[in-house]
């Protein structure tokens, strides 16, 4: 895998853990200040993680606490097969 390949994958699987962490978060009922509070953080840093072109990383322990405190398990969070977007990787390369 090549270096742009690598941000693509690098790219997509953020957009997923994103999406992963609002889907569990609205299915649990929960606002962002809900979520933000359940992990000792600041409203605007929940918003940042969950906007796409906000933070640009998260670190895993962070993603562990956003489970533990939506009672998800982290692999819900995590699961992610590279090959769902050899397409979209090789259409850009």
């Amino acid at each position: 895998m090549n270096i742009k390949e690598r941000k693509l994958c690098e790219m997509y699987f953020k957009k997923m853990v994103i999406e992963r962490i609002r889907d569990a978060r609205i299915a649990k009922g929960w606002t962002q200040a809900e979520l933000a509070e359940a992990i000792d953080v600041s409203h605007e840093f929940i918003r940042s993680i969950e906007s796409f072109s906000g933070k640009k990383t998260i670190s895993l322990y962070t993603v562990w606490r956003i489970a533990k405190a939506l009672n998800i398990s982290l692999d819900i969070l995590l699961d992610f097969d590279f090959k769902l977007f050899d397409h979209i990787i090789e259409k850009q390369c």
